[in-house]
């Protein structure tokens, strides 16, 4: 996020976006001239997804400055005026905005968004089915919008229930089929709670550009270090999940009721206290949920050569705790929001170095 009014020279980012067919990385512009959105490469490894959000804010944040604006990474401007912030027009956007009117404009918020490729899609169905009762992990894991409006929420992720307004989010239905799945989402096309596939604003969902599996949930993670993580992590229950369904392995049955009582649990409380399992049902600390989380994706981890950076990020993100945690530290310490945006750009360009 920037300033309401948006980066003059936004034209010289999206300039250096590429414009070869089939490729997707770079820049462009949000719903609010005051975010401006970064796509990594397809990424092989985390060491060139690491390199990959260097560059990306790195070279926003030059541009930033040039203009005298700053850049912060977080799920919600702590400071922003919904009132006040303008719109992008262009002619998708301006569709939504007149659909779901006060929905769009309220909603001043960043999300990170992971993609893993998955070629087949009747596999990718399946494996969604199957990351859903570790979605809210996501969500408590990348906590960082405590602020809104200029006032504590007294959520860690606030940007969560700002999209319940949305018809179309949440937890993702079950699917037997990739065609059950277009068949869904052709009959919300037509009963017009959608305007088009990219307002299908589940926690999860199938790509709507590339054979990927797109997990939604998260708040923008304020640092480098956070976003690895949460990729990290992303890919490994990606992999897991394929795995139990070469082996044959029956998914383990959670309510849907139970699956959006944990969302707002991490919603609430990020990982400052105890999260909802909703294969279980039990109520545990953070750190234990998370730990499990971690037990769960330990051999894909191992097999991709991800777990000793995966466990040891997951470690330091619990010693500092979340964005949210952190941002209340501030203004606890200080007593002004603005020391709050300061720390936030100063985290969000602390690793460009």
């Amino acid at each position: 996020m920037l300033a309401p009014e948006g980066l003059p020279n936004m034209g010289a980012l999206l300039a250096m976006s590429p414009t070869v067919p089939g490729t997707y990385h770079g820049y462009d512009h949000e719903f609010h001239l005051a975010t401006v959105e970064t796509r990594t490469d397809v990424c092989h490894s985390l060491r060139q997804l690491r390199a990959e959000l260097r560059k990306l804010r790195g070279t926003l944040t030059q541009t930033a400055s040039d203009a005298g604006l700053s850049v912060l990474s977080a799920g919600t401007m702590p400071t922003a005026d919904w009132r006040t912030t303008r719109l992008v027009r262009k002619p998708r956007y301006d569709r939504c905005f007149e659909h779901y009117r006060d929905v769009v404009q309220r909603r001043v918020t960043c999300g990170c968004h992971v993609h893993v490729g998955i070629a087949d899609q009747e596999l990718a169905v399946q494996v969604l089915n199957r990351v859903q009762p570790w979605l809210p992990m996501f969500l408590a894991i990348s906590a960082s919008s405590p602020f809104y409006d200029s006032a504590d929420t007294g959520y860690q992720s606030f940007r969560n229930p700002l999209w319940a307004g949305f018809p179309i989010g949440g937890p993702p239905p079950l699917f037997e089929s990739h065609a059950a799945y277009a068949e869904h989402v052709r009959q919300l096309l037509d009963s017009d709670a959608l305007t088009d596939t990219g307002n299908l604003y589940w926690d999860a969902r199938l790509g709507t550009h590339y054979p990927t599996l797109e997990f939604r949930i998260a708040d923008a993670c304020t640092t480098i270090d956070e976003t690895v993580l949460l990729a990290g992590l992303a890919r490994a229950l990606v992999l897991t999940c394929i795995d139990e369904i070469q082996a044959e392995r029956p998914p383990v049955r959670t309510s849907p009721p139970m699956i959006k009582a944990a969302t707002w649990r991490a919603a609430r409380s990020g990982l400052t206290a105890d999260l909802i399992d909703p294969m279980t049902s039990e109520k545990l600390p953070a750190p234990a949920m998370l730990d499990r989380f971690l037990h769960y994706t330990q051999e894909a981890l191992k097999d991709l050569g991800d777990w000793e950076e995966i466990s040891y990020l997951a470690s330091h993100l619990l010693s500092t705790g979340t964005s949210s945690h952190r941002q209340h530290r501030t203004l606890t310490a200080t007593g002004h929001l603005p020391d709050v945006i300061d720390e936030l750009i100063t985290e969000t360009t602390r690793e460009l170095q």
